[in-house]
Order: C-alpha cells, then sequence, then structure tokens
C-alpha cells in the first residue's frame, strides 16, 4: 500500500509495534523512571491483548483507560490495536459527571485505573450504564472489596499472538475533544490516521533514529500519542514523557535525557518564560521545538522563547479530527506568523458563510479535506448530526478561522465562536486578548460578546491580574487598549474574576458561560464619569 507517495512497511499500530520489535533492547519510551524497550513493547502488548480476551473483549469493543501517563497506559493502547478493540484514553481531571457521560458516550465495556483516581469513579459509578469490568491498580485486598480484577492480570496473559485481522482504516481510538460549546465529542480515528501522522512527523522534524523527543503533554491527547508515541516509534526513536507538564522540572528533564526535540504547546511557553533567567538555559541539545498552538499566543512571547532558549520552533495547524503536523512549519520553510502548509497531505481552504472560497490572504473559516484516504477521523462518535454539520459540502469545517496565502501557506486567526459583531465591523476576540495580555498586570484574560441595542454586540474583557503587582483600574485596562488597538474593538465592559470556568477535556475557557452571563456586574466605560 502507498501513502503518500510512499510504499508503506507498516499500516496499522499494531504493525508497527511488531516491525520495530527488531530493534530489541532499544529504549522506546522513558516514562516516570521506568523504560520500555522496543521488543517489550511488542511482547508485553501481545500478553495484555491475550488476557483483554480472557475477559471477555472482543475486536469492536471499546476499552476506556483513566490513567496518568504511564508505560502501562501504552501496553494496553497497543494491546487494544493488536486485538482490534478500540483504546479510549480519558482525560484524569474529569468530575464525576464528566466521567459518566465520556464513559457512556463511548460505550465503554471495560475500565482500567489507578487508586488515586478512584474516587471519581465510584462517584460516578451509579450513572453507568454500559461497563461490565473495572481493573484496578491497587492493593488485593482493595481489589476484593470493590469487586474490581487486579491490573496484574494484563501482563500474565500468553505470549502467542492473537491472530486478529486488522485492516488501515479500521478504528482504533476514541478521543475525546470539547472545544468552548456544546459536550465533548468523542473523535472516532482509524490505523492510518496514526500512521500518516508518523510521516509528517519524521517529515517536519527531520527525525532520524538518533533523536530524543520530550513529549510533556498527555495520552488522552491526540498530540500525546502522536508525538510521545506513534511518531518517535515510526523513526525509530527514543522517547520520554512524564506524568504530567512541570515548568520547574522541564529544562532538567531535557537536559537529563538529552532531548533533541520537544514538544511546547503554546500555553507552555508563557510560564517557561516566566522561569528565572539561568547560565544553563542554553546548556541542552534542543535543536527543534513543535509549537502547537502558538499562533494563539503573542509573537513576543513566541520569538523571547525562541532567543533565550535558542531553540527553533516550528509552528503547526492542526486538530484532533485531523491528526497532528497536519499544516506545519519546516525548518527550510517558514512564514512569519503562518503554520506552515499542507505539504499535500489535506486541500485547506477559507472560505464565506456560503462555503464560497474567499480571495487569496482574505480571512474566513479554515476547512479541509484528506488528499489520502482514512488519514482523517471516521466521525464523532454518537453525534450524526454534528458530523454532517461538520462535514457539510463534503469539507471539513474547522471553526478555526483564518487565511491562505498565494502559496498555500496556512495563517491562523482565531476560533469561529471567539468573534463579534460590533456596529457592523467583526472583531477578533483573541486579538484583543492578545492587547489585554501586553500589560504587565494582566496574567490571564477572555473576551467575548455581550448583547447590545440593536442586536449588536458589545465587547466584554474578563480579566485575571497577576497577584504580585498593583491591580490597574479598569480605566487603566481602556488606556493601555486605546491607540493599540482600533477604537471599535477596545472592550466597554471590564470583569476581573478569581478564575475561569474551564472545559473538561482540554482546561480551556469555557467561553460560552462568560457569554451566557451577560455584563453582570462588569465596569462600563460609558457609564463611567471618567470616560
Amino acid at each position: 500500500m502507498k501513502l503518500h507517495g510512499e510504499e508503506l512497511e507498516v499500516t496499522t499500530v499494531a504493525e508497527l509495534v511488531r516491525s520495530r520489535a527488531r530493534l530489541g533492547d532499544k529504549v522506546m519510551l522513558r516514562l516516570r523512571g521506568r523504560t520500555l524497550t522496543y521488543q517489550e513493547a511488542d511482547q508485553l502488548s501481545t500478553r495484555f491483548a491475550n488476557a483483554l480476551v480472557g475477559i471477555g473483549i472482543n475486536k469492536g469493543d471499546v476499552v476506556s483507560t483513566l490513567l496518568y501517563n504511564s508505560i502501562d497506559a501504552v501496553l494496553i493502547w497497543f494491546a487494544c490495536a493488536k486485538l482490534g478493540a478500540i483504546w479510549n484514553p480519558i482525560n484524569v481531571s474529569l468530575g464525576r459527571d464528566d466521567l459518566a457521560y465520556t464513559l457512556n458516550d463511548s460505550g465503554a465495556v471495560v475500565l482500567i485505573t489507578e487508586s488515586e483516581l478512584l474516587p471519581t469513579f465510584l462517584e460516578a459509578k451509579p450513572q453507568l450504564e454500559r461497563l461490565k469490568r473495572v481493573v484496578l491498580d491497587s492493593t488485593l485486598k482493595a481489589v476484593e472489596e470493590g469487586g474490581f480484577l487486579p491490573l496484574s492480570i494484563l501482563a500474565a496473559g500468553r505470549d502467542e499472538d492473537v491472530g486478529i485481522d486488522i485492516l488501515p482504516s479500521d478504528p482504533v481510538g476514541i478521543i475525546y475533544t470539547g472545544g468552548s460549546t456544546g459536550m465533548p465529542k468523542g473523535v472516532l480515528v482509524p490505523n492510518l490516521y496514526y500512521i500518516a501522522a508518523a510521516m509528517r512527523f519524521r517529515d517536519v522534524c527531520q527525525a532520524s533514529r538518533s533523536d530524543v523527543i520530550y513529549e510533556s503533554g498527555h495520552l488522552f491527547h491526540s498530540g500525546g500519542q502522536q508525538l510521545g508515541v506513534t511518531g518517535p516509534m515510526f523513526c525509530e526513536m527514543t522517547a520520554v514523557m512524564g506524568k504530567w507538564f512541570s515548568v520547574s522540572h522541564f529544562w532538567e528533564t531535557v537536559r537529563e535525557h538529552r532531548a533533541t526535540i520537544i514538544h511546547v504547546p503554546g500555553t507552555m511557553l508563557g510560564p517557561l518564560i516566566d522561569l528565572v533567567p539561568s547560565e544553563q538555559d542554553t546548556e541542552h541539545r534542543v535543536r527543534l521545538g513543535v509549537g502547537t498552538g502558538t499562533g494563539m499566543i503573542r509573537r513576543e512571547v513566541r520569538d523571547e522563547f525562541e532567543r533565550r532558549y535558542n531553540v527553533r520552533l516550528l509552528e503547526v495547524w492542526a486538530q484532533t479530527e485531523m491528526g497532528v503536523l497536519l499544516c506545519s512549519e519546516r525548518i527550510d520553510q517558514r512564514r512569519v506568523g503562518s503554520s506552515g502548509h499542507s505539504d499535500g497531505w489535506a486541500t485547506v481552504m477559507a472560505v464565506d458563510e456560503l462555503d464560497q472560497p474567499v480571495p487569496s490572504g482574505e480571512v474566513g473559516e479554515l476547512v479541509t479535506r484528506p488528499s489520502e484516504p482514512y488519514t482523517f477521523m471516521l466521525g464523532y462518535v454518537n453525534k450524526p448530526a454534528e458530523m454532517l454539520r461538520t462535514w457539510r459540502n463534503l469539507w471539513h469545517h474547522t471553526g478555526d478561522l483564518g487565511y491562505v496565502d498565494e502559496d498555500g501557506y496556512v495563517y491562523f486567526v482565531g476560533r469561529h465562536a471567539h468573534w463579534i459583531r460590533r456596529r457592523g465591523e467583526n472583531i477578533s476576540c483573541m486579538e484583543v486578548e492578545k492587547t489585554l495580555l501586553m500589560h504587565p498586570a494582566v496574567h490571564e484574560c477572555a473576551v467575548v460578546g455581550v448583547s447590545a441595542e440593536l442586536g449588536d454586540e458589545d465587547v466584554k474583557a474578563l480579566v485575571k491580574l497577576r497577584p504580585e503587582v498593583t491591580s490597574p483600574s479598569p480605566q487603566a485596562l481602556i488606556d493601555w487598549c486605546v491607540g493599540r488597538i482600533a477604537s471599535f474593538k477596545v472592550p466597554r465592559y471590564i470583569e476581573f474574576v478569581e478564575d475561569f470556568p474551564r472545559t473538561s477535556a482540554k482546561g480551556e475557557i469555557e467561553r460560552s458561560k462568560l457569554k451566557a452571563a451577560g455584563v453582570g456586574n462588569a465596569w462600563d466605560r460609558e457609564a463611567s464619569p471618567t470616560v
């Protein structure tokens, strides 16, 4: 089979695991003090697969994991891939109702979890509809009292291959993704989705088997899976992951493992820059950083990170539905402000509200469709109407706003839901937020549209201040914006908050709740005698 003009050695996750076993004792993954070699990854995942068969798991069944990043989580994923089961990694930060929703929506028949996360599961348990078994990493007494199965049974499976035929188009994972509106959506992905992303990882990063990547994300996100496991595995590399992202230990870990590639999402850049400068800032072997989402932060932050740490960042644009690195800068192909191009993996264009292409350089909704079959998602679990709406006119409507230049480079501007229509003008919430974030007292902010006269909207900014600085007045923030952005973009309302409501899937600010709250008790500059 050929993919993107290349004859494939492997077409499924199971084949990838089996083929790389030839690397023997080479370390595939270092995670929380444990190491997993390529040979062990194949051998142990086979045992796990047979053990899952032993507890009644068949091809097509959904196996959910509520686990922190761990080698066991990776082995369960590989076991499901060999068995033809569908792996559903769940966000460990979910609350009772969120967890129940996810398990019921995915149709999971088995949940594998650990002691630290057991209380949330027990709270959610009365709401569960289909779950049959729970496997727990805990003491024998706790397992017996709860009627659970011990995690140790997975390693006790037989060594014989399960002998199940798997196709590149077969589903292999459900990854839940949630934006600022609606319930989280389960993105059903096929095997070839991971192989395509792995090929892009190799080409974008110019990765070789001598590279070491430090992935600081989570296995319940597509980035953690593809940049921390299958991408490096495809390239015969060693990967390093932790339990979660740690600002204080980030560079220590990078230096300890002699990482040459790092994944640094945009939300991590600010905290890393806030670290106290050190003579060790450039004492590392990192040659490249993959900067997912850095287009959503101020360019000065991105540039300062590159300068201070001497790391070249490659901006990317993609979504869970499309797989990582769909549009990416390349080492020798960079344009200021762009997220690179698709290199033929997909067609990307910006369209208006009638799905008509807008001229080159003009902002519209970014839509895309794959150039290769089975490299995007198969669909949303239990949400056919949402799938039809998203894929109307045979294009995947991303909800992202941006433009495409004459050479196919993509420029991300913001989310469609993050725009405000005010007095006949379109306002990017992200642009206003970037301006406010430049103020030294502002730690985090969110801008939303609230109802105004004649069906129009006014701009409201909700601001979380830095605790160590003198709090500015609302008028001071308005004065900061004046002259930096157009007058019609300057917020009318300012509200100071302690924190924001956030989505369970990704911890993103729930703008729909902020918008629904309306003006509330916010300060109004039009009612202020100082204006």
